[in-house]
């Protein structure tokens, strides 16, 4: 029997965004054909449960539908933490060598290697591990993995130096001044207080703290781009899911011969059968997904307040407000500014994976408002194969699955009046939305996507399982 270990930043139950769902559902196609499969992934600093448990350990085991999941958690992460493990680790390099040795798998597929770093590859390479990634962002060229600026415009990488990165990435190196002053109130006690002199002193404390620790932030920045892109052109194969992301690598020094055009496949059988809407007098306008400043849907909330009053809409918002409260609460407060639109958008939370297909059955349009490139959002995925027409910004991985005017609609970047006259026509225009659901074509399934990796995975298994 074949052994594969993907690897992933984080993983199910905490956390259930699209590279997790990616991740789960490669490991258990794999699985039906036959293949042992480990997923390993870490804790980030944001679980909670699991993580309260586990706070001591350095490593953790756990099964999630069936899968075998090994979790590095934090205490191993943090160990003796400088900036450059973000990218290049030596206590998870050291333990995932142990785990290859004791797992032996025949090929390491990365699905995302953050919070593991990239020396995770030099180790299966060391081991004569041959090593595929399935990229679902630009982690291996952004340290904020989305190449959007501090100013909001898109970014096509570091640039010569990789001093793009000095204004954008390291000062999120450091904790914003309310977190260091918790932590030094936490370790000395008498800092606490609401005094001029102490605030004045935990302030000098902040900047010298800065000040300190800003030679090695500005190190781990300049050297992230050359020794990510070393790493990647020891892959075996890199596979992206659009045209976009394989320009952005080769423009960023990554060998073109190594890139395989993947698009990412999706689970139908639960999608498939709720293609039929249900019945409803008004237009039904939606959005699913992280509520973050990068998803924009602040805009798409601006742009719907901004419809004619007598317009027959309304706009239901799936996703939690806590994840982020701070982008959470403002998203409630521009909701409710008492017009007579606002009465028309609901906050639906969130909805457990099962339930896609009848949520999507219950809209009409589906808005993805993002502020960055994105990659093939599985939730645009999971939405044509219900056959629901989307309306998304025009950039990236969005614009190259949307045929405007044919199966859908496009807006400019950031522009909430551009959104609101997409909105504005799919509300207006008698029969668009009919059109662009006849439209579109039939979603890729997992199984064709997972044939697709096996033919990329076949040569190198070959060799592995020959030597």
């Amino acid at each position: 029997m074949k052994r594969v270990l993907l690897t992933v930043h984080k993983f199910f139950p905490e956390h259930r965004a699209g590279t997790e769902v990616l991740t789960l559902n490669i490991a258990k196609e794999l699985r039906e054909r036959g293949y042992e499969v480990l997923i390993v992934t870490a804790n980030p600093p944001d679980v909670d449960a699991r993580r309260k448990e586990t706070h001591d350990c350095e490593t953790s085991n756990y099964e999630y539908e069936g899968i075998p999941v090994h979790v590095i958690e934090e205490a191993l992460r943090l160990k003796g933490y400088r900036f450059s493990f973000e990218y290049d680790h030596p206590h998870v390099a050291a333990h995932f060598k142990e785990l290859l040795n004791d797992f032996k798998p025949d090929l390491v597929q990365i699905v995302h290697a953050q919070n593991h770093s990239a020396a995770i590859i030099d180790v299966a390479r060391e081991l004569n591990i041959p090593v595929v990634f399935y990229s679902t962002d630009f982690w291996f060229v952004c340290p904020i993995v989305q190449l959007k600026r501090p100013d909001g415009k898109v970014c096509r990488g570091p640039g010569p130096g990789a001093v793009k990165c000095l204004d954008c990435y390291t000062p999120k190196l450091f904790p914003p001044l309310s977190e260091f002053k918790e932590a030094l109130g936490a370790k000395y006690p008498s800092t606490k207080g609401a005094s001029a002199v102490q605030d004045a002193a935990v302030k000098a404390a902040y900047a010298a703290y800065i000040a300190t620790k800003l030679p090695e932030a500005t190190k781990a920045t300049l050297s992230r781009p050359g020794k990510l892109r070393t790493a990647a052109n020891k892959l075996q194969a890199i596979l992206v899911p659009t045209k976009l992301m394989r320009d952005v690598f080769v423009e960023n020094g990554i060998d073109e011969k190594l890139i395989h055009h993947v698009p990412f496949g999706i689970r139908l059988d639960a999608l498939t059968p709720h293609t039929k809407k249900s019945e409803s007098p008004h237009v039904r306008i939606a959005f699913i997904g992280t509520l973050f400043e990068h998803k924009g849907v602040d805009l798409l909330i601006k742009a719907f307040l901004g419809l004619p009053e007598e317009a027959k809409c309304d706009l239901n918002i799936y996703g939690s407000t806590d994840q982020f409260p701070e982008y959470g609460k403002k998203l409630l407060d521009m909701a409710h500014d008492g017009s007579s639109n606002s009465k028309k958008i609901a906050f639906k939370g969130t909805f457990p994976q099962e339930k896609f297909g009848e949520i999507l059955s219950n809209i009409d349009v589906l808005v993805i408002p993002s502020r960055w490139y994105e990659n093939t959002p599985l939730v645009m995925q999971s939405a044509l194969a219900t056959k629901t027409p989307l309306i998304a910004t025009d950039l990236g991985g969005m614009a190259e699955i949307i045929d405007h005017d044919n199966t859908g609609l496009l807006f400019t970047l950031n522009s909430a009046e551009s959104l609101k006259q997409q909105l504005l026509r799919v509300v207006t225009e008698k029969g668009l939305l009919e059109k662009f659901s006849s439209n579109i074509k039939d979603e890729r399934s997992v199984q064709v996507m997972v044939d697709e990796i096996e033919k990329i995975y076949a040569p190198f298994l070959k060799i592995r399982t020959s030597a």
